[in-house]
Order: C-alpha cells, then sequence, then structure tokens
C-alpha cells in the first residue's frame, strides 16, 4: 500500500434516506405500548407492565427497567420475546375484529330474516 488510509476512513457510513435508527432500548419500550395496548383511564401501569411480563414471558421487574429506561441493553432473547408477544396481539386483535364483523353480519341477517317472516301471511 502506498500508506494512505481510504479517503472514508474514521467516517460513520452515511445513513440511507428514509432509514430510521432505532436503540433496542427504544423498541423494546415500542414493543411494552404494542403489546399493552390501549388502556382505559386509571388503569395502572404497575399492572399493565405485569401483564406486558406475563405475555412476554420476561420478569415483571425487567419490563419495567426497560419501561423506566434503568436498563442499559436489551439482550437479542429479550427482544424476540417482547417481538412473538407484541405478533401474538396483533393476531389476537384480528381475530377479535373479525368476531365482530361476524357478529354485525348475523345480526343483519336476523333483522332482514325477522322483516321476512313478519310481512309474509300464512
Amino acid at each position: 500500500m502506498a500508506g494512505k488510509s481510504p479517503a472514508g476512513a474514521g467516517k460513520s457510513p452515511a445513513r440511507r434516506s428514509g432509514e430510521k435508527v432505532m436503540s433496542s432500548l427504544a423498541e423494546a419500550r415500542n414493543l411494552i405500548v404494542e403489546i399493552a395496548g390501549p388502556i382505559s383511564l386509571g388503569e395502572r401501569v404497575k399492572t399493565v407492565l405485569a401483564s406486558v411480563a406475563v405475555r412476554s414471558g420476561l420478569p415483571e421487574r425487567r419490563v419495567r427497567g426497560i419501561w423506566h429506561r434503568e436498563a442499559k441493553a436489551v439482550l437479542a432473547e429479550e427482544l424476540s420475546a417482547l417481538h412473538r408477544a407484541a405478533a401474538l396481539r396483533k393476531r389476537e386483535e384480528a381475530i377479535d375484529a373479525r368476531n365482530l364483523e361476524t357478529r354485525a353480519r348475523l345480526e343483519a341477517r336476523r333483522a332482514a330474516t325477522s322483516d321476512d317472516v313478519e310481512g309474509a301471511d300464512f
């Protein structure tokens, strides 16, 4: 070699346009929010975080530590557990939405059928 460093030596790679970089701690907090889902007014955060711990399989204290930004780092296994719990939550929400749609269709059919029966001459 000629003794010269490459032109880009010592520089971090340029970020691609539109690409966002997220730390594992920030990603874990976002996953906790996804797993918790909507909560009602007056519900205690400690209770919600306990349910997230149960769903994810992580210790309750660890989930609270991540939530309160006390954790220095989040392990890959912990992120995987949170991803699995978030995916399960999304599937459950999709099933609930489908059930509500089915109930609405059945109710509409019942209403249409009862109107037909009332108008019929026997």
